[in-house]
């Protein structure tokens, strides 16, 4: 008999959906690492009993995250990953041939390993020679560099635990001072409809701001993430991602997307009233 799983966004609601079977249970030295096999969503990745990854729609997230970013810097050679162990966000990075060296930072050896069992269409990004593996601490990693990444993309777990530090100011600010001078930040900032998160989100984009003279959120609509809507954070020295030539814009096409494309770049900044509210 199949069971169900409610993945909590608050006390009060959450998303419910049918496992077949667990393929697979075991505790990192920082969570509780879960794969289960469900007919709705393929295999999801459930870490200490959150979803952080699906089969079906993987690609909303990692496609959003990484791709507005590197195609708004013109040359976007080195790219910094901290977080992203299935490898999802590689995986897009290095779809940018101007990419030629991508650096992924996760502090949970065990994420990676697992989703090269069980997501090896997202772990075989890292074979590839511009791929550099590192695992440990991203907040201590940075600590030490100055000037080095064109892109830096924060693929984080929610704001509890190991991942708390990723939405502090002094982190912001070594990922700023880990740019070069025309470099570009990008975060996932939370969904804005989870009234417990909104002070995070508002505080980063308030310490974004005091750092990057260009702060641009923006959103994307992910079925299984909480309550559907999520918002990134981009913050950039130079570049505006409103202001790229048609030539860039049309390079899109060539990214083999499933829901980036040059309206949704466009569009996924125009927020709604209630998260301008909210960013204020």
């Amino acid at each position: 008999m199949n069971s169900w799983h409610t993945d909590y966004h608050s006390p009060n609601r959450g998303l419910s959906f049918e496992i077949n079977e667990s393929q697979y249970r075991e505790s990192s030295p920082y969570q509780t690492i879960e794969i289960v096999q469900t007919p709705e969503f393929g295999k999801v990745m459930l870490l200490d009993g959150v979803l952080m990854l699906t089969e079906k729609d993987e690609f909303v997230y990692h496609e959003m995250l990484c791709h507005p970013s590197l195609l708004t810097h013109p040359q976007p050679e080195k790219v910094l990953i901290i977080g992203g162990g299935d490898c999802g966000t590689l995986k897009r990075v290095l779809q940018h041939p101007a990419v030629r060296k991508a650096v992924q930072v996760e502090i949970d050896e065990m994420v990676s390993r697992v989703a090269k069992t069980f997501f090896p269409q997202l772990y075989e990004a890292s074979q590839d020679p511009r791929a550099e593996l590192r695992f440990e601490d991203g907040i201590a990693y940075l600590k030490d560099k100055a000037s080095e990444f064109d892109v830096i993309l924060v693929d984080s777990t929610d704001p509890v635990g190991p991942a708390e530090g990723l939405f502090r100011m002094s982190f912001l600010a070594d990922c700023h001072k880990a740019l070069k001078a025309d470099g570009i930040l990008c975060l996932q900032s939370e969904s804005p409809w989870i009234d417990a998160l909104q002070p995070i989100i508002r505080q980063v984009h308030l310490d974004l701001s005091s750092l990057f003279p260009i702060v641009k959120p923006y959103t994307a609509a992910i079925q299984t993430y909480q309550a559907g809507l999520w918002l990134f954070q981009m913050a950039s020295k130079q570049f505006s991602p409103l202001l790229l030539e048609p030539e860039r814009l049309e390079a899109i096409s060539r990214l083999d997307c499933r829901y980036y494309n040059s309206g949704i770049h466009t569009a996924a900044f125009c927020l709604p009233e209630f998260v301008q509210q909210i960013l204020r």
